[in-house]
């Protein structure tokens, strides 16, 4: 999901940080507002869809 978003936008982010969390857990955040997250629950993981994360991401880059 990283290498997507940074292959489509990656001239337009001035700083990428991965920061590991137990489980496999991780937030994407831009300018610390919350834009997806990928959820650990007992019986499954949720990951944020690649589409809405782009929409998050190209709204940012023009707006």
């Amino acid at each position: 999901m990283a290498g997507d978003a940074l292959s489509r936008v990656g001239e337009n982010i001035a700083t990428f940080t991965l920061i590991p969390s137990v489980h496999g857990k991780f937030d994407v955040r831009i300018d610390g507002e919350l834009i997806a997250s990928h959820q650990h629950l007992p019986d499954a993981h949720l990951f944020p869809d690649l589409q809405d994360l782009m929409e998050a991401l190209n709204k940012r880059i023009s707006g």
